[in-house]
């Protein structure tokens, strides 16, 4: 049992029912967050998948073949740091979240959730939105790491990546257009609230396709991300072989799964992310 999506911020207000609830950073939602589906049942076995248990669940590894008030820098509303309606790199954003620490996206597409300053210890998450377990370590273990972040106990480091393969479909193309749309955020507070987005609504198995660039688009709108550019630069897949790269620098370092958690460069073991309070005395332990 962990705690549930969206947990406020330290002093936040309590946040919506269910997993689509109001995230606790970001702007407030025109007409309120919309909820999203049930939690996705178990993987099933096959499709070329090996199975480990990491993280008190079965975490799908690859088989290689062939709170509450935000204040974003800069930016518009409507883009979002969504980039131009052509091509280009999206303009990242520092966001400010509750507390003062700031969400820093980095142009690898992954993010920062720190106190400025705050250098260690290291928490890395590497994380494939197609990945059921991936939701649910996010639905434990998130409040907590927003916890240590607001204060100034961690640097939280998420990494957003593809662990299948590409004969492993249609995970594998589900995973490479949410990790790619969300690379289309600029802003650190939203990109976070997209994240969130996405976990609401994974896709139902691993055999169930997913997040159409349309659904992608419009999880966004919520969030105040509606420019052209933005739109263009999910629909495109703009950084869709910038995410192979990068999730395949990840596999050579020795990330086989996900979610997989490194405290200061240290990958940590099923027992130290079998609950919230056991991660949180492994990330303690490096300080």
């Amino acid at each position: 049992m962990g705690n549930p999506p969206n947990a406020p911020w330290p002093g936040g207000p309590a946040p919506g029912p269910g997993p689509g609830a109001q995230p606790p950073y970001g702007p407030p939602p025109p007409g309120g967050w919309q909820p999203g589906p049930p939690p996705p049942p178990p993987p099933r076995k096959g499709g070329g998948l090996a199975l480990v248990l990491i993280g008190g669940g079965l975490v799908l590894l690859l088989v290689l073949v062939g709170v509450v008030v935000l204040v974003a820098q800069g930016g518009d509303d409507k883009g979002g740091g969504g980039g131009g309606g052509g091509g280009g790199d999206v303009r990242l954003q520092v966001g400010q979240i509750a507390g003062g620490a700031e969400a820093t996206p980095l142009a690898d597409g992954s993010l920062v959730m720190a106190r400025p300053g705050v250098a260690s210890p290291v928490v890395d998450i590497y994380e494939d939105f197609a990945c059921p377990h991936c939701g649910a370590f996010d639905r434990m273990h998130d409040p907590m790491l927003k916890e240590l972040a607001v204060a100034g106990r961690a640097k939280i480091v998420f990494h957003p990546m593809v662990i299948f393969g590409e004969s492993n479909q249609p995970a594998h193309d589900n995973s490479l257009r949410a990790a790619s749309a969300l690379r289309c955020v600029g802003d650190g507070a939203r990109w976070l609230s997209y994240q969130d987005a996405l976990y609401a609504r994974q896709p139902a198995s691993l055999e169930t396709r997913g997040y159409a660039t349309s659904e992608l688009v419009a999880y966004a709108r919520p969030l105040g991300l509606t420019g052209d550019g933005f739109t263009a630069c999910v629909e495109n897949q703009r950084y869709a072989e910038s995410v192979k790269t990068v999730s395949q620098g990840y596999i050579s370092s020795g990330v086989q799964g996900t979610p997989s958690v490194r405290v200061n460069g240290r990958t940590l073991s099923t027992s130290d992310t079998e609950s919230a309070d056991a991660l949180r005395r492994a990330i303690e332990a490096a300080s």
